[in-house]
């Protein structure tokens, strides 16, 4: 029985296994019914992982606490962190947890289906290229392959497309239209722009605040609880009892278990023995909580979370009338808070909010499905290079198919530097604002630029500048400029792209008008692209002087005249005969 890759939600707060099994249905590898927390503690030479590193923890918030790591994929991008004093490397601290994820998946009744050696792999969209390429080393470690990434809400909202009765139907009804997807949750609030386009699901923008998660709400519930409970027994400054050692830490679960409880309910008690060092009901928090004090005590926090749709759909970001949105996906634990779901529902209208049931395991099943169904990532907007006189070249075409482990794709790129008077070609790397505005006018984001060496001594749109984009399996694009004769190549990556699954396969794909590069009057600082196609074949005298002379030497039956341009670019690419450098101000002769 052939085994299914798995998808792995690994999240700064929690993390789950999913795989589909072989009747179609996805099984999670739980911890008592819920997703593992992200939390690693280190006591001597024992190794404390998931549920029981996080009930010791005495505070929340993410990074180094003590002898314990909270959220270690946030410090990936960190070469040592210090954990009760010694030093050890972050991707030492994802291999363990991740070790641990895998093992307790073995013990699982439905292990027997999963392979548990490969995996699509969930990412935030704003993970950095040296943090995937570190997550990617700690699954290694661990005995996992990462077989693709995908990005955590285009995973959510795959899945929410196959838990539908007709998944293909429900895509078509939402072709053309804009989705999005809210994602908040312990440690973060995520948000994404998607719009279903041809039968794929493709992202416009994303936005996201770590300040604002769910375990910053656990600690005002704890506040608040501990305030009244002085309250209660007529505390003052001076007649405070101290805490018992660890009661913190059990508070702070209590607090999460109340805020869960009080989506469904109108009242929670919260009841602790020997919390506080001493005798009697003053030791004891006894404190009942109601969904009415639970949003006064998170109004802050959860303004401040809401603020963020306005600030993505305003017109400075992208422009989009809420009323305009066919679907508005909220996952996460902290969208269940009547609060939240009052909000949402007014600002995007009751048919087009949906309130995920599974909010914590809907991104490891959306990855599980991602997995199962074989599906590739492709690029969902061009990746281009900007021209001197403004007009854009595409490196890379929208819908290009990205790649899964082991593999890359490149394009290569041939310019010619306009104004070489100050030793330098600049090249900027642009993307389009939105999808499927692409033309001339349309508004773009800049990724990007690299300052090329060029010898200034040549006359302009004369040196050639040799340029490779390369995007590898961790989904980073990597920039590669060298100018032919100064021969001193620069480099820079970027990973802030977007992404698409295809999902349905439309019978007939709608007609692309081709771009047309308008004209410009004057030639301006930086550097412009040289087609290599010509509407004829008989236009010679556009092929480079140094390849049409190669091609005469080769083919003496066909030879073509060099026109005076094509003559000088060949003569200036020889090497010195004397000295063999290249033409330049340290050739013996100048």
């Amino acid at each position: 029985m052939v085994q299914q890759v798995v998808g792995i939600d690994f999240g700064t707060t929690n993390s789950l296994i999913s795989v589909v099994t072989h009747d179609g249905r996805v099984s999670s590898f739980y911890d008592l019914g819920r997703p593992h927390p992200s939390v690693v503690r280190y006591e001597t030479d024992q190794v404390i992982c998931g549920r029981s590193a996080k009930e010791k923890l005495e505070t929340t918030g993410v990074g180094v606490l003590g002898n314990t790591v909270r959220g270690p994929k946030k410090l990936l991008n960190q070469s040592m962190i210090k954990v009760d004093g010694r030093l050890i490397n972050p991707t030492e601290v994802v291999t363990d947890f991740v070790k641990y994820l895998k093992n307790d998946a073995l013990q699982n009744d439905n292990s027997e289906a999963a392979d548990l050696t490969r995996a699509v792999v969930t990412i935030p969209v704003d993970m950095n290229g040296e943090g995937r390429v570190a997550l990617r080393e700690a699954f290694l470690n661990a005995g996992i392959y990462i077989e693709s990434f995908v990005h955590e809400p285009l995973a959510a909202l795959y899945a929410y497309y196959k838990d539908q009765p007709d998944p293909e139907d429900m895509i078509r009804r939402h072709e053309n239209h804009t989705v999005l997807v809210f994602d908040w949750g312990g440690g973060t609030l995520d948000l994404t722009l998607c719009k279903i386009k041809n039968g794929a699901l493709v992202q416009i923008q994303n936005k996201g605040n770590n300040t604002v998660g769910g375990d910053y709400l656990d600690e005002a519930i704890l506040s608040y609880v501990e305030k009244q409970h002085a309250l209660k027994h007529h505390w003052t400054d001076e007649k405070f009892l101290e805490r018992n050692p660890g009661m913190k830490a059990k508070l702070l679960v209590e607090c999460e278990k109340a805020k869960i409880a009080l989506s469904s309910r109108d009242v929670v008690p919260i009841w602790l023995d020997e919390y506080y060092q001493g005798d009697g009901p003053e030791a004891e928090i006894d404190i009942s909580l109601t969904r009415e004090t639970l949003e006064k005590v998170c109004s802050t926090l959860i303004h401040k979370g809401m603020r963020e749709i306005d600030i993505l759909l305003s017109p400075d970001h992208a422009d989009i009338d809420p009323q305009t949105i066919a679907l508005c996906l909220a996952t996460g634990g902290m969208v269940n808070m009547p609060s939240i779901k009052r909000q949402l529902s007014e600002i995007f209208g009751v048919a087009a909010l949906h309130i995920s049931p599974k909010g914590d395991t809907i991104i490891s099943e959306g990855a599980a499905r991602i997995a199962a169904d074989k599906l590739s990532l492709t690029l969902a907007k061009p990746f281009e290079l900007l021209e001197a006189r403004n007009s854009v070249v595409t490196l890379l075409k929208e819908g290009t198919v990205l790649p899964s482990r082991g593999t890359s794709i490149r394009h290569e790129q041939s310019m010619y530097c306009t104004d070489p008077r100050d030793g330098n070609a600049l090249l900027m790397f642009k993307r389009p604002l939105m999808v499927g505005k692409s033309g001339a006018s349309d508004a773009r984001v800049n990724l990007g630029s690299l300052s090329v060496p060029v010898n200034k001594e040549f006359p302009p749109l004369s040196e050639r500048i040799l340029v490779e984009v390369v995007i590898d399996d961790n989904l980073i694009a990597h920039a590669t400029a060298v100018g032919s004769d100064k021969d001193e190549p620069v480099t820079t990556q970027f990973y802030e792209l977007e992404f698409a699954l295809r999902v349905v396969t439309t019978e007939q794909e709608q007609k692309k008008k081709p771009f047309q590069i308008r004209p410009s009057r004057s030639i301006s600082k930086g550097v412009i692209a040289l087609a290599n196609v010509a509407r004829k074949n008989d236009l010679w005298n556009l092929v480079p002087g140094e390849l049409l002379k190669q091609i005469n030497d080769t083919n003496p039956y066909m030879r073509k005249d060099l026109t005076e341009q094509q003559r000088l670019e060949f003569v200036r690419y020889q090497p010195c005969l004397s000295c063999g450098s290249k033409w330049g101000k340290n050739c013996c002769n100048a």
